[in-house]
Parts: structure tokens; C-alpha cells; sequence
């Protein structure tokens, strides 16, 4: 069998370690390169006294020698900071991008939720990388792929089944505080959300568009309430749906290995997998009642990206992931 070399650019984030976790456990894959612009050449274990058990150095080489080493990148940059690396090594090797920055196909659009992209002509080259819903062939041709943000993915995940029929729709998620990254803030630091609920950016949250887009609706079809609980992992969203005609619930997913349909959906159910659980049912007032939840670090970033790589690379899609079992307690 063919080893994949694969490298991180960018691995000392949440999302960077937990995709290194995964890739250790692909039965597939060889770590070529890991990138920090903060600790070249210094022993990952260093760093991180958890991963001191492996033997790896934090690479100095620049993005093109990574590229030519790899059969792989990722890049777990911040948003923006992506940019030009991508840029930079696009077309030279296969690239999985998990920032913002090549999410969405229109620079007007993304200007409107972040700021003027400097690689514009790029943004149509890229495929989004959500193979349940925008299916597998464009992401298995691709050069690049934007890994979905952890919200959108779960929101279009849940209204996605009933595009073209909604009226509209009111998405509240919960996200927990991994979710901000490693950086604290002074509304995301842990010891402030530990007791706390509190929402943000109602209806003005940068994954609205991949979630209209999914959706086929507008966004002033769509009420996002976006808010911050008190754990570290994990989102648990609930959605209620108008639909502009009365119709059955319709199973749309059921040959989806990671999405599941379950009577109860809970966090604990899906923490520490790749898997997406949703229930569907009709409220007394003829709305649709919409309950998912996925892990943000494992489905909503760093599965979710080596999916996109295992399509990428011909392989089975599931190959490292479903042996991810929830973890419980």
C-alpha cells in the first residue's frame, strides 16, 4: 500500500493538534512536516508535554519544500494568515485548508464577512468541501479544498433536506469554548464561559452564507443565534423550520456513514467521533423541529478535513475516522 506524506501548516492551534491526532491513527499516513511560525525546529514534545512521547521537531522549511515533500497539506492557519500560503503551493500538491478564506465562491460576499480577498481569483478553483450535500466528484478533482466552518457545517447539515421549501428558518447552536481557539479573549477565556451562556453575533456570524447557500435561502430567511456554553467540546444546535408547503419528513442521509438519524440527540453522543447526529419532527404548529449535534474539533474541522483527504486521494472515505467511537463518559 501507498504511505500518504502529509503535512501540517500550522499545528499548534486546537485544530492543528487534533489533526495531528488523527493522522497518527490512519493507517495510511506518514507525517512529512509540522509547521509553527513559533517553534521552529523545537521538539513537539517541548511544546506540548502531552505529545512527548513522539519524535517529532516542528519544521523549519518554508511552505514551497513542504509542499514538494508531501503528498498532502493542511493548512490550520487563522483565518487570513491562509492566504498567501495557499496561494502560494496551490496546484503543487493536494491542499486541505481549514481556515475561512476559501470558504465561499464569491469575493463580494466574503469581503462583506471578513475582508477584501487578496487571491480572488482562486475563490472559484477551490471546492468546498462538504461531500454529504455538494457530493464527492469535485472534491475528489480538486487541488484545494476549504474545510466548512463548524457551524455551518451542522446548520446546513440540518436544513439542507428541506432546500426549496423553506420559508424560513431559526437556527440557536451552542458551541463550546475550543470553538474560539487557543488564544483567549476576554468573552471566550474558559474560566468566563464555565458558568455562563451567553450569545453573539446574531445574525451576523461569518458562517451565515455557507449556511444560506446550502439552504437555498436568503439570509433574511434565517434568525442564527449563535451562542457560548459552559464546556470545551462539542456544538448542540436546534433549528425550527416554516416550510412554504406542507410535506413529509423525507430520509435524505441514510446512506451517510456519518451522519446518523437518532431518536435523542445529545453531545455526549457524538464527542470524540466524526459522526453528525440530527432527529427531525413536526412541532404542534406544523414547523419542523430540527436537533443535531457534532464534535467542532473532530466532524467540525479535523475529520471532517481528512475525510475531504481520503475522497481527494481515491481512498475509502471513512478510512481513520470510523473507528472514532464517541467517547463515554
Amino acid at each position: 500500500m501507498q504511505t500518504i506524506k502529509a503535512s501540517i501548516i500550522g499545528v499548534s492551534g486546537y485544530t492543528g493538534l487534533e489533526l495531528l491526532r488523527l493522522l497518527l491513527l490512519h493507517p495510511r499516513v506518514e507525517i512529512a512536516h509540522l509547521s509553527s511560525r513559533q517553534n521552529e525546529d523545537e521538539k513537539i514534545g517541548n511544546i506540548f508535554p502531552h505529545l512527548a512521547h513522539l519524535p517529532y521537531r516542528f519544521s523549519k522549511a518554508d511552505a514551497l519544500t513542504i509542499a514538494q515533500d508531501s503528498n498532502i497539506v493542511f493548512i490550520a492557519l487563522p483565518h487570513r494568515a491562509a492566504q498567501d500560503v495557499v496561494a502560494q503551493i496551490h496546484g503543487k500538491t493536494r491542499i486541505v485548508d481549514l481556515s475561512a478564506d476559501f470558504r465561499l465562491d464569491d469575493a463580494a460576499t466574503y469581503e462583506r464577512y471578513y475582508e477584501p480577498h487578496r487571491h480572488p481569483h482562486l475563490l472559484k478553483d477551490v471546492a468546498y468541501g462538504l461531500p454529504e450535500i455538494f457530493g464527492r466528484e469535485k472534491i475528489k478533482n480538486a487541488a484545494t479544498v476549504a474545510n466548512p466552518g463548524c457551524f455551518a457545517l451542522l446548520g446546513q447539515i440540518m436544513l439542507f433536506p428541506f432546500k426549496g421549501r423553506i420559508k424560513s428558518a431559526d437556527l440557536f447552536a451552542i458551541t463550546g469554548s475550543s470553538g474560539a481557539g487557543k488564544t483567549p479573549g476576554d468573552g471566550t477565556h474558559h474560566p468566563v464561559r464555565s458558568h455562563n451562556i451567553k450569545s453573539y453575533s446574531i445574525n451576523t456570524h461569518r458562517h451565515l452564507p455557507e449556511i444560506t447557500r446550502a439552504a437555498g435561502i436568503a439570509e433574511a430567511q434565517l434568525n442564527f443565534v449563535p451562542t457560548s456554553g459552559p464546556y470545551v467540546r462539542g456544538i448542540f444546535a436546534q433549528a425550527f423550520v416554516t416550510l412554504s408547503s406542507s410535506s413529509d419528513i423525507q430520509e435524505c442521509y441514510k446512506n451517510e456513514l456519518f451522519i446518523r438519524m437518532q431518536n435523542d440527540v445529545a453531545l455526549a453522543h457524538v464527542v470524540g467521533s466524526n459522526f453528525v447526529d440530527i432527529n427531525f419532527a413536526k412541532g404542534q404548529d406544523g414547523r419542523i423541529l430540527v436537533q443535531g449535534a457534532l464534535d467542532n474539533l473532530i466532524k467540525g474541522a479535523a475529520g471532517s478535513a481528512i475525510q475531504n483527504m481520503n475522497i481527494m486521494l481515491g481512498l475509502e472515505e471513512d478510512l481513520g475516522l470510523l473507528n472514532l467511537s464517541p467517547i463515554l463518559p
